[in-house]
């Protein structure tokens, strides 16, 4: 369900929006519909008539895992390119070095 904001130039454009809801009295809930901030050049604030962009200052930066994915660390997953050529594939290992616990 789009929403209509006011640019800066005047012009007002459909944006994504979602429902929210309003603060809740006794009865049935009310709900607004409210623009998504999913602009990474304009964030959108509630003006006294409607909604309205503003230009965002500062950067957005993609999240970055802290540390490597855990099957990085799993030599069969890895990509045949990647593996050391020292190491050799489970299906080549065959049963002789295999022990049993018992």
């Amino acid at each position: 369900m789009p929403v209509f904001v006011e640019f800066p130039d005047g012009e007002c454009r459909e944006v994504p929006s979602q429902l929210r809801a309003m603060q809740q009295s006794i009865g049935l809930g009310e709900f607004e519909q409210v623009p998504l901030n999913c602009d990474p050049v304009w964030k959108y604030e509630c003006g006294g008539t409607g909604w309205i962009a503003v230009l965002r200052k500062g950067q957005l930066l993609p999240l970055r895992p802290q540390a490597p994915a855990w099957w990085q660390f799993v030599k069969l997953m890895l990509d045949p390119e990647r593996r050391s050529t020292n190491d050799t594939p489970v299906e080549e290992v065959g049963e002789s070095r295999l022990q049993s616990a018992a």
